[in-house]
């Protein structure tokens, strides 16, 4: 389709009443300013009133990077137009021996692209930003733009999860107008304060302060229910298989079985504001970590209420 386009606007070119090759009036400059990814007719030469200023978009070359020169000889501008079909606008044109090419546009910082990409996964993500860890990855190819008055809008994307291998897609915009759109891919990691071994333990450990300890782990592919936030969740619980040092303590470690057994002689820590008295009790129930069991005095026959600390330990808070 491309082609066919090229095709009617040479020829439309040719057979326009200013396409003649004996036309006057054509001047190339020793100089000129290419703006965009290309260099277009309309950059090299001043064109005459009459002649169809759509023969100024034909492509001559590839523009040179930002603040390099290309050299355009003549030679390679006649050949160039007359695989345009056009190498009879050069007969009586003037034209300069060589026309030295600058490129006045610039390439899209990767700031700019960081910037945008960052700025859109915290925005629409529900977890706070210290949890969220974010790499861009490089465009696969420089984007170059005319100036630095673009900005980079980021279109919805068709799926909502942002967390993982995530791909925006980016419009650039500049003057309200669409200049392209161009794909940016980056990682995003969830990272939070989790619960991990110091060291080995084995199956049927009872878990204490010295076993285990909150570290700063990337949980993007665990669910919720796969990890703990607090030692308190955990303290006391008994281990149904074995845990490697720094490994992330989940549900699926711990043991469903009580910790105290119905009729178990345990300890009961009496707190009275700040009192600490330490006492002894009888479990009337299976006891669970950091759940109420019933307990019962065995001096004073009473039944009372406690909370599960660990296998020998209850606490009772006044």
């Amino acid at each position: 389709m491309l082609q066919s386009f090229w095709l009617l606007l040479v020829s439309f070119c040719l057979t326009g009443p200013a396409a003649n090759a004996a036309e006057p009036g054509i001047t190339f400059r020793p100089e000129a300013a290419a703006v965009g990814e290309y260099i277009l007719l309309k950059d090299l030469a001043e064109f005459p009133p009459d002649m169809p200023q759509t023969c100024g978009q034909l492509q001559i070359w590839a523009a040179p990077p930002p603040g390099q020169v290309y050299p355009l000889t003549k030679e390679f501008l006649h050949y160039r137009l007359s695989q345009l079909g056009m190498g009879g606008l050069l007969a009586e044109a003037t034209v300069p021996p060589v026309i030295q090419v600058r490129q006045t546009g610039t390439f899209l910082p990767k700031e700019q692209v960081e910037a945008a990409f960052r700025r859109y996964v915290l925005t629409h993500t529900p977890f706070p930003a210290n949890q969220v860890r974010i790499e861009v990855l490089p465009l696969e190819e420089p984007v170059l733009v005319p100036d630095q008055e673009v900005t980079l809008e980021v279109l919805p994307p068709k799926t909502g999860r942002l967390v993982g291998e995530v791909s925006l897609e980016m419009a650039l915009i500049r003057q309200g107008h669409l200049c392209r759109r161009l794909r940016v891919n980056g990682k995003v990691s969830l990272e939070r304060e989790v619960v991990c071994s110091v060291k080995p333990l084995l199956p049927q450990t009872v878990i204490g302060p010295g076993d285990v300890r909150l570290c700063r782990r990337d949980v993007t592919n665990l669910g919720a229910e796969d990890f703990f936030v607090s030692m308190e969740q955990v303290m006391g619980r008994v281990l149904s298989r074995a845990l490697g040092a720094q490994e992330i303590l989940s549900p699926r470690h711990l043991s469903h079985q009580p910790v105290i057994q119905r009729g178990e002689e345990v300890t009961v820590i009496l707190d009275d504001h700040g009192l600490i008295i330490t006492t002894r009790g009888v479990a009337r129930e299976p006891g669970y970590p950091g759940r109420p069991i019933r307990m019962l005095n065995p001096k004073s026959k009473k039944e009372f209420q406690a909370q599960v600390v660990d296998a020998k330990t209850v606490k009772v808070t006044w």
